[in-house]
């Protein structure tokens, strides 16, 4: 059974990919893990981060589309490792990341994960363009 690692960043737009990822985790007859990883700066302990209400927004969209989800959320300074470790000990067979916008100055600072992710991963992994909209 195929378990797909999602992982989202807080400039993920849900709306725009959701159904593109359940089609795809349907097709596939497989279950997937949502996970956020939030540097140490988003625990404000204001109560729940812009990253949880996301991760839980995305799952909640994907379980309407009977899609079985579980999430993790979790705390990190190296999001790439974060990502590779989960997919590790949740035996996943994909890698799904959607990729951000973000400028260059942004990457030199806060690092490529997608980048650090490609390099290193032993599982496929699968990029989508900031403004993904398409069937996979």
């Amino acid at each position: 059974m195929s378990k797909v690692l999602l992982a989202i960043s807080d400039r993920w737009v849900p709306d725009l990919r959701v159904d593109t990822i359940a089609d795809f985790v349907q097709r596939l007859g497989g279950s997937l893990l949502a996970m956020h990883v939030a540097y140490g700066s988003e625990a404000n302990g204001a109560g729940v981060s812009p990253g949880e209400r996301l991760l839980e927004q995305i799952a909640k969209q994907l379980r309407g589309k009977n899609i079985k989800v579980e999430t993790l959320f979790l705390f990190s300074d190296n999001v790439g490792a974060a990502i590779l470790k989960t997919a590790e000990e949740h035996r996943a067979t994909m890698i799904v990341l959607g990729l951000s916008s973000k400028g260059v100055l942004t990457r030199l600072i806060e690092g490529n994960v997608a980048q650090e992710v490609i390099k290193n991963a032993s599982t496929p992994v699968l990029l989508l363009p900031a403004d993904w909209m398409n069937p996979i």
